[in-house]
């Protein structure tokens, strides 16, 4: 009978797995807006930690235990910023706080690096390490509190979110409160232990496989196109437009749709909306690296994203998301790979009307879960 130490002791492999799993399925099927590079970074993150806390739980070496415990480290610290960018870019652009929240991770890291460990030993043939109580805290106050933020800002996605299905949002919830139990797991096993000194058994890697196998069971049966509304549903209101618009890159307008029960933009509004599309035409929106390229009209925002040979215009109320620029970039280089020859005039690509039209349907009205 396989004891329950050693069964926590090979636990860890089955976490890292799973959780590159979890990373690598979306990304396998073609999902590349921001927040879906975040989710994807954060989850490989988190298996590449798992994995070397299996391989620490496994090495005599100390000097090898020591040099893993520093990478395994620097991944977690790593892990958390992406899930922090991941719950912010789905209701909010990039701004100047995502590059700032970089720097206290890389002071964690570097701490990790050179003070935290101050050396290893044996128990029963598994590694424990002597930390620095003091510079550890420092480690764990940066990191609890980007815990904090990432599950605050997922959170407040996953309520906000207007799924259809209820059982949708039952099983996200599932997951979110699976993730902050198992976090909580972390504060009393792994950094307990590190603050106190008390040598007691890591087991976070552990039991990180109950939230990554619940994540791989809610993902693994979705089809591209299901898992694409599902992150669509997520990027909250206000950031979901309400009207959209093909421009031909010639000036002329291709295709417009407006949701049901949405006023069409009025006369004013559309000769602004006119002078803007020649503006980005002719000279292109100016704007800091990740910045939205959107005008402001009244109460309205028209948010741009300009292709080879069209650019498309959303209309939306409220601030728009950087989940949301990405997913336009993705409609627009869609939209032109798969119609590339028949674009190349306005003339020719009015015959797309119809395809135009349903290519902004699935960006106003995702398939709904």
């Amino acid at each position: 009978m396989i004891a329950l130490a050693d069964l926590a002791l090979d636990l860890p492999l089955a976490s890292g797995i799973v959780w590159l799993a979890n990373g690598l399925w979306p990304w396998f099927r073609g999902l590349r807006t921001s927040p879906e590079r975040a989710f994807v970074a954060a989850s490989v993150l988190l298996g590449t930690w798992a994995l070397l806390d299996w391989l620490f739980l496994h090495t005599t070496d100390l000097d090898l235990a020591i040099l893993i415990s520093k990478v395994r480290i620097t991944a977690f610290s790593l892990t958390w910023l992406m899930f922090l960018y991941f719950g912010r870019w789905l209701s909010r652009t990039r701004s100047w706080v995502d590059y700032l929240a970089v720097l206290p991770v890389v002071v964690s890291i570097l701490l990790s690096w050179t003070v935290i460990t101050n050396g290893a030993y044996l128990v029963d043939g598994i590694p424990r390490l002597r930390r620095d109580p003091g510079w550890y805290a420092v480690f764990f106050v940066q990191t609890a509190v980007y815990l904090a933020l990432a599950f605050g800002y997922i959170g407040w996605d996953v309520w906000k979110a207007e799924f259809a299905a209820a059982a949708t949002r039952n099983k996200l919830a599932a997951i979110f409160s699976a993730l902050v139990i198992t976090m909580g797991v972390w504060m009393s096993t792994n950094a307990w232990a590190s603050l106190t000194q008390n040598g007691g058994f890591p087991a976070l890697s552990s039991v990180l496989v109950v939230p990554g196998v619940l994540v791989l069971a809610f993902l693994a049966p979705f089809s591209r196109k299901d898992l694409v509304a599902m992150w669509r549903k997520l990027q909250v209101s206000p950031s979901r437009p309400f009207a959209a618009i093909w421009f031909h890159n010639s000036g002329q307008p291709l295709a417009q749709v407006v949701l049901p029960g949405e006023a069409s933009p009025d006369a004013a509004t559309l000769a602004d909306l006119s002078q803007a599309i020649d503006h980005v035409l002719v000279e292109g929106l100016h704007s800091g690296p990740g910045a939205l390229r959107q005008l402001q009209h009244e109460k309205h925002s028209f948010v741009f994203e300009k292709g080879r040979d069209l650019t498309l215009v959303v209309l939306l109320r409220g601030s728009p998301s950087q989940g949301l620029r990405s997913e336009l970039r993705s409609t627009v280089r869609g939209f032109e790979d798969a119609h590339r020859t028949e674009l190349e005039s306005w003339e020719s690509a009015s015959a797309l009307a119809e395809e135009a039209l349903n290519a902004l349907d699935e960006v106003l009205t995702p398939q709904i879960l």
